[in-house]
């Protein structure tokens, strides 16, 4: 059986090293970015030399059955209508197919053109639809984008030539108007919304420590939003290369954007409301998948907890009642960094975790595979479980490194450990590439068959020589998958079953930058720029595939779910993406920093995400780099509350300075942070009806569940560069307080609507800006009027209970109106149909009668056990008489009583609320009768969890 596998191993091999040889006598082999291996490996950003751009000229065209297809000589250009608002523009050599990445979920075949006309001119070829025209420059090559009313929404910027290619980069130069904005770009690190004015890049990288003058991170979405006058459009330059953006660096007339290689193929989609641009790039690129309830909830980490701790932890959660839905075992689970494999010790403590009622699990996995044969099972790599959990901090002791926000990062004030994630780690050199195998096991030892199977089957990322490439990362010697190739992320999603037997229930897929620990000049902390990915046809680079390794991990660890849960939701959480990723998993933003500017910077780093087709997206809450102080703690727990994915994550104990904490929980910094956190954690597990009810419309839509005020207010100018404040879903607007010591702060209400103060319940017109009281425990929230928002009561996870009664806390001044989903929140059943929609409509008369109405639109999922509903009313008086037809509810005396019997109302002075409990089944109109005009005084604070 050994030869059989070792034969086939060899035939594979030379595929590979066939591949690799094409691949360096090809044209890609020749272009700017080549790197010669063991002399120039390492990755060089990319630089567009303006004085050598090309002006390509039309010669003629065809009209094809989507677009239209112009001569440009050595060139050929397209442009396809995808739909009556989106096209996509490429410049190719003649004779070559248009490029389509991984990320493309829809590509152009799967479309239906749209009804168009082409109106041809000595100067121009026009493509016309009902949205949209797409103009053809006749002459100098270019493209211009007018509205149906002939206005301009983009064009090409031609003084310095067309777009084209510069050596190989393709690029494109494009007008702008000076009050234009700038979003998405995915993962920045910078401090602003707005973008303009900013060169952003894209090349997945390990940043420990990130600040904002790091040019890019560990995601890379080449997809922007322009918002101006006219309104929204979008563009995807699809070219997973390292590509740059200058948003109008250079000049106020123009913006550029390129690559170090591929091809010059880029979307443009019109809105002209924000939200459009986005739903048309989700249907390109694809939307995320409905996660787990449980994926919403609170998730706690570290790095290097301790068998014992990860119990410890959870077992404190319940027993101060803290809301909790899943633990997170890092690397150290691992025997030895071997993945796929377990320390004994952990995985005891695993069976001791999912004995905590309602804990899910979720476990790191690494790409990096250790090139071992076998390993000593009984290893101790544990680590010192002494100290328990927390060491305090003292009146005079803070969790940043400085008090004045002048923290290490030269731009913003960002904490910057170090330069490396890990600068203690020794300088090994360059490893020998090429693997083989003795099999010579010990007896004592278990076969590493994670390693033995890939090498058989020849499975590693090869140099440019065709041998395995051999680095560093936590393994001294260590092999890669190569994810690019079908076979190899199929046998990955097999090997889940290591996790998945022992009981796993998640997955986080990090380090697939990729990263590889070479602290000399080659490297650049990841693969030589020519190591080869794929075979045959599909054989590449590193410099083109880079940017999209950890996408086709995430894809293999989503097969690994139809593998062994079939049945089950994923739940996977990535460091690293590309465009599209939304598909497969959630991200969060890498290794931030214990710092006020980190808080901050979260916000403006989660918006772009979201406005980049990402909605389930978050930040290790606290700052994983360092220690925060109790108050840094308890600001960043009231702002971790309302973020998509909600995870608490720490750095290891060994790496924070004398004196500070050894872990990074709600009760490590005092009873008033502990009963902070409880107090928003609390609120947050209240709202989950209403956060999976946004989730499932981003599910549909790609909406962002976290959402920039421009968002939805994109004809208020002064919310284009709000960068501190954010919708959570579409009617709650959060203000968190983001700068020490600050006890108020100024919040900008949106014009065109009134809103309500959540804690007080006044009410204020939209177009001004308050100044708000924001004592340490107060975290300003408005709702916007005319608005239903589903609360349930709290729970210690989700699933506790099941929602057997759904409050409606409703805000209305004309008519709110809330459509709300309900499926089983666990498995794929929702996919065929399996859930629930009630619409829900309540609406005030000018006579002073407020009518609730509801209507079941689908019926599908048979075991919902909601059996009522409490219209909670925010307004200061009490209803004269509530009926429903013939029937008259039951006038009560306080707010218990109309909780747990229906057809009753009450007015709440504690709430300062008229409730109302419907029975799920009322088909007839609910009327409470008032004899004056709507009166609101509001949610006193004490209620709100």
């Amino acid at each position: 059986m050994m030869s059989k596998k070792l034969s086939r191993f060899a035939t594979r091999r030379t595929v590979l090293q066939t591949s690799a040889a094409l691949l360096a006598g090809s044209a890609l082999a020749s272009s700017s970015a080549r790197a010669d291996h063991y002399d120039s490996k390492i990755h060089y950003e990319p630089e567009l030399d303006e004085d050598n751009l090309q002006e390509l000229s039309v010669r003629g065209y065809d009209v094809l059955e989507d677009g239209v297809k112009v001569d440009l000589g050595e060139y050929e250009g397209y442009v396809r209508l995808f739909a009556e608002d989106m096209a996509r523009v490429s410049v190719l050599e003649r004779g070559a197919d248009e490029y389509e990445s991984r990320g493309i979920a829809k590509g152009r075949t799967e479309w239906d053109a749209p009804e168009f006309t082409v109106d041809a001119t000595d100067e121009r070829i026009a493509l016309e639809t009902a949205t949209i025209t797409a103009e053809i420059n006749n002459g100098r090559f270019g493209v211009r984008f007018r509205d149906a009313d002939g206005t301009v929404i983009n064009e090409d910027y031609l003084e310095k030539g067309s777009p084209g290619y510069e050596d190989g980069k393709p690029y494109a130069y494009k007008k702008t108007d000076e009050d234009e904005a700038f979003y998405g770009f995915g993962e920045q690190p910078g401090n602003e919304l707005d973008k303009r004015g900013e060169k952003l890049e894209h090349w997945n990288t390990d940043q420990y420590a990130y600040g904002a003058d790091n040019d890019y991170v560990y995601t890379s979405i080449p997809f922007f939003v322009g918002v101006k006058d006219v309104g929204a459009y979008g563009i995807f330059f699809d070219d997973p290369y390292h590509s740059v953006f200058e948003m109008a660096t250079e000049s106020d007339d123009y913006y550029s954007f390129f690559a170090d290689g591929g091809q010059l193929t880029y979307y443009f989609a019109y809105g002209p409301e924000i939200e459009g641009v986005l739903e048309r790039y989700t249907e390109l690129t694809g939307t995320m998948e409905l996660p787990p309830k449980w994926g919403l909830g609170l998730h706690q980490s570290k790095w290097e907890y301790t068998p014992e701790e990860i119990v410890e932890t959870a077992e404190t959660y319940r027993e101060k009642g803290i809301p909790l839905d899943a633990m997170h075992f890092d690397i150290d689970y691992m025997n030895e960094y071997r993945v796929f494999t377990w320390d004994d010790e952990y995985r005891e403590a695993l069976d001791r975790v999912e004995s905590v009622p309602g804990i899910r699990t979720v476990a790191v996995n690494d790409p990096g595979v250790a090139a071992v044969e076998s390993y000593d099972p009984t290893a101790d790599d544990s680590l010192d479980d002494s100290s328990g959990d927390e060491s305090s901090y003292g009146d005079e002791s803070d969790g940043d490194t400085t008090d004045d926000g002048a923290d290490g990062d030269k731009s913003d004030g960002d904490d910057s450990a170090s330069d490396t994630p890990y600068a203690e780690s020794p300088d090994t050199g360059t490893q020998e590439d090429g693997v083989s195998l003795t099999t010579d096991i010990p007896d004592d030892h278990t076969r590493y068959d994670v390693y033995i199977e890939g090498t058989e089957n020849d499975y590693w990322v090869k140099n440019a020589d065709g041998e395995t490439f051999v680095g560093r990362v936590w393994p001294d010697e260590t092999v890669w998958p190569d994810f690019a190739r079908s076979t190899v992320r199929s046998w990955w999603a097999e090997q889940h079953d290591a996790l998945f037997d022992a009981g796993i229930d998640g997955i986080k897929n990090d380090m697939a930058e990729p990263a590889v620990f070479q602290e000399n000049e080659k490297y650049d902390w990841t693969m030589p720029v020519d190591n080869v990915h794929g075979t045959g046809d599909e054989t590449m680079r590193h410099a083109e595939y880079h940017n999209m390794y950890g996408f086709d991990m995430a894809r293999a660890a989503r097969e690994a779910y139809d593998v062994y849960k079939p049945d089950q939701r994923p739940f996977l959480l990535n460091r690293n993406l590309y465009a599209g990723g939304q598909r497969y998993a959630a991200l969060w933003t890498g290794d931030n920093v214990s710092s006020w500017a980190h808080l901050r910077k979260s916000i403006p780093m989660q918006l772009n995400l979201g406005l980049s087709g990402l909605p389930f997206v978050g930040h290790d809450i606290g700052g994983f780099v360092g220690r925060p102080s109790p108050e840094l703690f308890a600001r960043w727990m009231e702002l971790g509350a309302f973020v998509p994915y909600c995870r608490n994550h720490a750095d290891s104990h060994t790496k924070v300075a004398d004196g500070e904490p050894r872990n990074q929980h709600p009760w490590t910094f005092g009873e008033d942070v502990e009963a902070i956190s409880k107090k928003y954690l609390r609120l947050r597990y209240r709202l989950l009806p209403y956060l999976y009810n946004e989730f499932r419309e981003a599910s549909e839509t790609g909406k962002p569940v976290q959402q920039p005020l421009v968002f939805h207010f994109q004809d208020d100018d002064r919310t284009r560069d709000i960068d501190d404040q954010f919708m959570f879903g579409d009617d709650l607007l959060i203000a968190p307080v983001l700068e020490a010591g600050a006890t108020a702060r100024e919040v900008y209400l949106p014009d065109g609507e009134q809103w309500v103060d959540y804690w007080s319940g006044e009410s204020y017109d939209g177009g001004q800006t308050l100044t708000v009281d924001a004592p340490l425990d107060h975290l300003p929230i408005f709702v916007r009027t005319d608005s239903i928002v589903p609360m349930r009561e709290v729970q210690q996870y989700t699933g506790e209970q099941p929602l057997t009664t759904l409050v409606l806390d409703a805000y209305v001044d004309d008519e709110a109106t809330y459509s709300f989903y309900e499926d089983d929140g666990e498995s794929r059943a929702y996919e065929d149909g399996e859930y629930n929609v009630t619409d829900f409509t309540v609406s005030a008369t000018p006579g002073g009668v407020v009518t609730f109405e509801r209507e079941s639109v689908v019926r599908n999922y048979e075991d919902s056990q909601l059996s009522s509903y409490v219209l909670q009313l925010n307004r200061s008086d009490a209803p004269r008489k509530v009926q429903a037809a013939s029937t008259k509810y039951e006038a009560v005396d306080d707010a218990a009583t109309v909780e747990a019997e229906p057809e009753t109302f009450t007015y709440s002075e504690a709430k300062d609320a008229v409730l109302v409990h419907v029975p799920a089944d009322e088909d007839e109109t609910v009327k409470l009768f008032f004899n004056g005009k709507n009166s609101r005084r509001g949610n006193p604070e004490n209620e709100s969890a």
